[in-house]
């Protein structure tokens, strides 16, 4: 029964990260993916859900939401292009978007 909860909530959060793809081109869309994953993230944790909630919200639609493989293979391409000074950029932006809006999730 939980697996359909997690599910679920990965279903709207592909969605929405398909919709992020469609919006904007390349590595902004996973950038804004990850980045409200993060702020949604940290928003849910703050409210002290049941664990099927949690499961649904934090498993399954930020899960869905955030890409961490995409984001794997752009730093990837970046590092087989030598393209060391932007991939670090990325990567450093990536994190310190992500650790900020986890942040402000907390608070919100």
């Amino acid at each position: 029964m939980i697996f359909l909860y997690a599910a679920l909530g990965g279903f709207f959060g592909g969605f929405l990260r398909w919709s992020l793809a469609q919006l904007f081109p390349g590595k902004r869309a996973t950038l804004a993916a990850n980045t409200l994953a993060c702020l949604a993230g940290g928003f849910f944790v703050s409210l002290d859900l049941p664990h099927l909630y949690t499961v649904l919200l934090i498993a399954g639609f930020c899960g869905a939401l955030s890409t961490w493989s995409t984001l794997a293979k752009e730093l990837g391409q970046l590092l087989n292009e030598k393209k060391w000074w932007p991939m670090l950029g990325y990567l450093s932006l990536t994190f310190t978007l992500g650790y900020s809006a986890v942040f402000l999730g907390m608070r919100l």
